[in-house]
């Protein structure tokens, strides 16, 4: 079975290709777990319920790509993309589309002489789109 090493995953936010700024990226997705015991049973009965979705990226923050980019967004919905292994959708390289809220951001993270740098964890608004 091939093992996938991320070195070229491709991820675009609000139609903006943030590729080169980004140290890494995580989808999330769980779903509610619901009871359905009765009485009767003799042990816990649960079927999944609704789904609850999130992305995670670590930036490397740049004022005109990334902060510029990301703070008039915050409080609002977008769009982001996230294609593992570069920019060609295929089975070996699903898409990942969904609707993020963006609930945070920090323009400045750094002591001297470090990098400047966000980790950001916006939860989806519905559904994740994979294509292949």
């Amino acid at each position: 079975m091939a093992k996938l090493v991320l070195t070229d995953a491709n991820i675009t936010l609000n139609s903006s290709d943030i590729s080169a700024n980004v140290a890494a990226v995580t989808i999330s997705s769980t779903s509610a777990e619901v009871e359905t015991t009765a009485f009767g049973q003799g042990a816990v009965t649960r079927v999944g319920g609704l789904k609850d979705n999130s992305v995670t990226l670590s930036l490397h923050n740049d004022y005109s790509a990334i902060e510029g980019l990301i703070y008039p967004l915050v409080g609002s919905t977008t769009t982001i993309v996230v294609k593992p292994n570069g920019t060609a959708v295929g089975s070996a390289n699903p898409s990942y589309t969904a609707t993020v809220l963006v609930t945070e951001w920090t323009p400045v993270n750094g002591a001297v002489g470090e990098l400047n740098t966000a980790d950001v964890t916006w939860p989806i608004s519905g559904t994740i789109t994979k294509a292949v």
